[in-house]
């Protein structure tokens, strides 16, 4: 089922109707963030989030490249795309409120993060969902998970 699930997306084709340039917006989730992000062709995106760990109570700050593979398409007459994006990041998580900035540890891992966004096509906005496994490599490796819902208007 799965395999057959991944086999229909990856044959959808490319994305056609994904909005362009820079965008600003939110996400709820983990972490809770302010996020920017810059899409200079339909396929790739560079984005940026920055906000607050609520599950390690620390400072998050995370860079992606975001590569849309796939838009389902949406037959229903309403005008909206559905871009299907994976990617490979950075994400560092620091100054927690229980020690000084001085004594904490942090940590710094790679993100890789997938997901799923919904776009009218005629006005400049996503709503998106994101899922990213982690690898953390310091100071100790281990895994973790980021993941939110979020939207962002484009400029």
């Amino acid at each position: 089922m799965m395999v057959t699930a991944l086999a229909l997306l990856l044959s959808l084709g490319s994305a056609q109707a994904v909005p362009r340039g820079l965008a600003v917006g939110g996400q709820l989730g983990e972490p809770v963030a302010v996020t920017v992000a810059y899409r200079w062709t339909e396929e790739m995106t560079v984005q940026l989030a920055q906000g607050w760990s609520f599950g390690q109570q620390r400072f998050h700050m995370g860079v992606d490249y975001l590569y849309t593979f796939a838009e389902i398409a949406a037959e229903d007459g309403m005008g909206l795309s559905y871009p299907v994006y994976v990617g490979g990041g950075l994400r560092l998580r620091a100054f927690g409120t229980s020690s000084p900035a001085s004594e904490e540890r942090g940590n710094f891992g790679f993100r890789f993060p997938i997901g799923a966004a919904v776009s009218p096509d005629h006005i400049p906005i996503e709503v998106y969902f994101e899922m990213a496994p982690v690898w953390v490599v310091a100071p100790i490796s281990h895994g973790g998970f980021d993941g939110g819902i979020g939207g962002r208007i484009f400029f």
